[in-house]
């Protein structure tokens, strides 16, 4: 059973996420600012699952750590920071990027309409054209990453930039010898992964 100490800091961390989508003008930012502050934020007693069967358990890489100790102008850094032993990473079988599912429909809090976590895109990653049908939201916390959406140009994003991307829309990331640590959410009709495609 997680401590009431763990439960606490895991409320901090979700307000300060909170306040972080609320920043953003788009409906699935705004949707998600809503879905968060109405949720249940109780742990969960059951086992988190990894967001795909086929992702395996992780630690952060050192690069990413160190991210969590630079001054970040995202002040939610601090947050994750004070919980980053604390919480399950898993490795993308997609991406081969620490993932850490935090609401979800077999994470950390259990919703079965939504999904929040965070995202380490490790330096030199090149995750390429793909598409789902959520809703997504990267917020950039710290250190920077390149993303394409619709085929269009790369375009750098820094910490405290928001990457909207529509249901369907084809979009790609990469970094190059910096990484980036992210915030996301998937939200809409259908946040599974039975639609999610390579293009």
């Amino acid at each position: 059973m997680r401590s009431e100490l763990f439960q606490a800091a895991v409320d901090t961390l979700l307000t300060a996420i909170t306040v972080e989508f609320a920043r953003g003008t788009s409906v699935a930012c705004r949707r998600t600012a809503h879905l968060l502050r109405s949720i249940d934020s109780s742990i969960s007693t059951e086992p988190i699952q990894p967001v795909n069967s086929h992702d395996t358990p992780c630690c952060l890489p050192d690069s990413v750590l160190e991210l969590l100790q630079t001054n970040s102008p995202v002040p939610t850094v601090s947050e994750i920071a004070a919980l980053t032993q604390d919480l399950q990473w898993n490795e993308s079988a997609r991406s081969h990027a620490p993932i850490s599912e935090l609401v979800g429909p077999t994470s950390l809090i259990k919703h079965q309409s939504f999904r929040v976590g965070l995202f380490a895109l490790i330096p030199d990653i090149d995750y390429a054209d793909h598409a789902h049908p959520a809703d997504e939201v990267y917020i950039v916390l710290a250190g920077s990453g390149s993303w394409s959406l619709d085929g269009g140009p790369y375009q750098v994003k820094r910490a405290g930039d928001i990457i909207d991307i529509p249901s369907m829309m084809t979009h790609a990331m990469r970094t190059g010898p910096t990484p980036a640590l992210t915030l996301y959410s998937w939200t809409g009709d259908d946040v599974s992964f039975d639609h999610y495609r390579f293009c």
